[in-house]
């Protein structure tokens, strides 16, 4: 095989190409849902292809395969020229990438237990049980879905700079959710797993309390009260932080957004753009988050990058393209989400480092003010900097002391207008947002964290005026 991608790489070069690289993949994927005690869907798949890329004269052109044999590795090749070819005299800014030292390695999977090891009737029957637990918690439970995926495989990168990697890779993912009613008041919680290991991260959890947990915090809800509207000092845990510095935060570090002016923090390198309590860090190395990986979809190692140090911007994250656009050197973040699809600089591990305040502390030095806990979902503007995060519970602060708990709050702004006004940071960081982020049409595999902070003035959205 590597001398077939070799040659197909070298005649792409003979044939004009300025640069060219190829992924195959092959592998294996199992799925299971199950919704209220019935196995809604158990699918398996197998995908395996190609995929090869190519830039002639500042035009790029891709053209993929689900079958890898050399008559179809030179039709995407005859492809791909055509397209790149047929392009160039159109393009208003020609493409580039950075040059990079070519890397040969092969990195074996850190799996523990192969998924493929274990027989699909014990998953499912794993996945029954863990439904099973939530949806018997109370019989105010209404509604309660298990699901489970993992993937094992390899992925060859191999690019005309001379990189050939074998990469290996194994992941696993299990979530609950579990819905609660009451007369007219329904609510929901959710919980997740997931990472680059094995089949070990659904034989390490403990059924009763992550399922019931689940299950318990749905319930929970029910008796909270509608949040409140209004102004406050806000202390976030670290799945709402998380939350925050992915969607409003870490979406602008993505080089192909400053590049194409659709973020925020175009043209502010080495300036303060936030509170010098923050730093903010994107990081594929951490291990057995959801995000990591060793190499990316160009074969870059994939290494730390500080965005933020002391609230100063000090970079992006990029691909070779982004790199060689915008005069930066590569961090290894460029992934696709298979052989079909051509990669895009995605985020890894997005978090907000630790400070040195404890939660304790922020809650007694905060007059008035909400503690919000559990992040649901998210979304962000780029190009404006506004998003919105909506948030699972809240407790009201008073004097220094927790009070009333409330439900289904959510808080909106401007991103360096929030990060500016961060007066405390937790002491200890913790990432509980392993799952998909979607771009492109693509989703990728990232995690994000951080710890308790405390933000000056956050206007919360709710069902109820403030005191109400």
């Amino acid at each position: 095989m590597r001398e077939l991608i070799e040659e197909i790489l070298g005649r792409a070069q003979a044939r004009g190409a300025h640069f060219a690289d190829m992924r195959v993949t092959e592998g294996e994927g199992t799925s299971v849902t199950v919704e209220d005690g019935k196995a809604d869907r158990v699918r398996s798949t197998a995908p395996s292809g190609a995929g090869l890329r190519v830039l002639v004269d500042g035009a790029w052109g891709f053209a993929p395969t689900n079958l890898v044999t050399r008559d179809e590795l030179m039709r995407c090749l005859d492809d791909a020229l055509a397209m790149a070819k047929a392009a160039s005299g159109h393009v208003t800014e020609p493409g580039a990438v950075a040059k990079v030292e070519p890397v040969v390695a092969t990195v074996a999977s850190e799996a523990r237990i192969d998924p493929r090891g274990v027989p699909l009737a014990d998953r499912v029957q794993h996945i029954f049980e863990i439904e099973q637990v939530a949806r018997e918690r109370d019989e105010r439970i209404v509604n309660t879905t298990a699901s489970y995926s993992d993937a094992a495989g390899r992925t060859i990168i191999a690019n005309s700079f001379g990189t050939f990697i074998e990469q290996e890779a194994t992941r696993c993912s299990v979530r609950i959710m579990a819905t609660a009613q009451s007369g007219d008041v329904r609510q929901f919680a959710s919980e997740s797993e997931a990472g680059p290991r094995g089949y070990e991260i659904i034989e390490e959890l403990d059924a009763e309390g992550w399922a019931g947990g689940t299950a318990d915090r749905a319930l929970a809800l029910l008796d909270a009260a509608p949040a409140p509207a209004g102004t406050f000092d806000v202390i976030i845990d670290p799945r709402v932080c998380g939350l925050l510095v992915h969607e409003a935060f870490g979406h602008n570090a993505e080089a192909d957004a400053v590049w194409a002016g659709e973020s925020i923090l175009a043209g502010h390198e080495g300036q303060v753009v936030c509170s010098e309590l923050v730093t903010i860090v994107d990081d594929p190395g951490i291990e057995n988050a959801n995000g990591s990986f060793t190499y990316d979809h160009e074969g870059v190692p994939g290494r730390r990058q500080e965005i933020i140090r002391d609230g100063v911007l000090l970079g992006y994250l990029h691909s070779l393209e982004t790199a060689a656009r915008l005069g930066a050197e590569p961090n290894g973040r460029a992934r696709a989400q298979s052989h079909q699809d051509e990669p895009l600089v995605r985020m890894s591990n997005t978090f907000i480092e630790a400070g040195d305040a404890t939660l304790e502390e922020m809650i007694a030095d905060t007059q008035r003010g909400l503690l919000l806990k559990g992040g649901y979902w998210g979304y962000v503007f780029t190009a404006r900097g506004q998003f919105t995060c909506n948030v699972e519970n809240a407790w009201a602060i008073e004097n220094g002391k927790l009070g009333r708990h409330y439900r289904n709050a959510s808080f909106a702004g401007l991103t360096m207008e929030m990060l500016s006004r961060v007066d405390a940071v937790g002491n200890e960081l913790s990432f509980d947002l392993g799952g998909m982020c979607g771009k492109g049409g693509q989703a990728m595999h990232v995690d994000a964290g951080g710890p308790f902070l405390r933000i000056r003035d956050v206007v919360v959205g709710g069902q109820q005026q403030a005191g109400g």
